[in-house]
Order: C-alpha cells, then structure tokens, then sequence
C-alpha cells in the first residue's frame, strides 16, 4: 500500500521528519485535552475504587510487598484502557509501578516507530 512521503513536523519552527503530521516530540498526548468529565485522580470515586481494589489485593502482583502500594491500569488509559473496570485494575508496589509504566512507554515507543516504518 502506497504511503505518502516525509513531510516536515507541524509544529512551527521544527523541521523534523514525519509521516503522521508531527514529530515525536511534538505529538500532542491522548491525555492532553481531556474533559472535565473524564475526572481527576483524587475524586472521591477514584478515592474509593482505589480502597476496594487495595482491599481486594492487599499486596504487590510482581513482588509481593505491602510498601508504597498503588493501583495500576493494566491497559493504560491512553490506550483505550477503562478507569472503573476492576478487571483492568492491579496492586503495584510504587518501584514495580515504574517498571511496568516504562515497559508500556518502551512498548509503545516500538509500535510507534515500526508505524513510521512500515
């Protein structure tokens, strides 16, 4: 299938290369424009679904601990994951959270760059 060629990044004043309109470093973020319906991470709903999924799973899912526990989108939400579906939901310790969050950016870095390829 014929692609079209680079095109210079959309952004004033940057002159990368692109095929989809701007650079990397000008890419707006799936989460930049979000609605005020869309909601914050200290609603009193978010608040509370985070209890129960704690309760549930009192501890990590990669390590075991108990420390500096926090509740992770397994889909991240910038992929089309769901805020409020327990099933999308687990216990991450803060250090295997960070693990997990750049494995997902590592992942989508690779699915990005083999789009520009391709």
């Amino acid at each position: 299938m014929p692609t079209s060629p680079p095109s210079r990044c959309g952004e004033q004043g940057c002159n990368e290369l692109t095929s989809d309109g701007r650079c990397d470093e000008h890419k707006r973020k799936a989460w930049a424009n979000r609605s005020s319906a869309w909601g914050s991470g200290s609603t009193r709903k978010w608040r509370a679904f985070r209890a129960a999924r704690l309760d549930d799973e009192p501890q990590c899912r990669r390590c075991g601990s108990k420390q500096q526990l926090e509740v992770d989108h397994i889909i991240p939400l910038s992929e089309g994951g769901s805020k409020w579906d327990p099933a999308n939901v687990q216990t991450l310790c803060g250090d295997c959270h960070d693990i997990k969050s750049d494995e997902d950016r590592r992942r989508r870095t690779r699915i990005e760059g083999s789009r520009l390829t391709s």
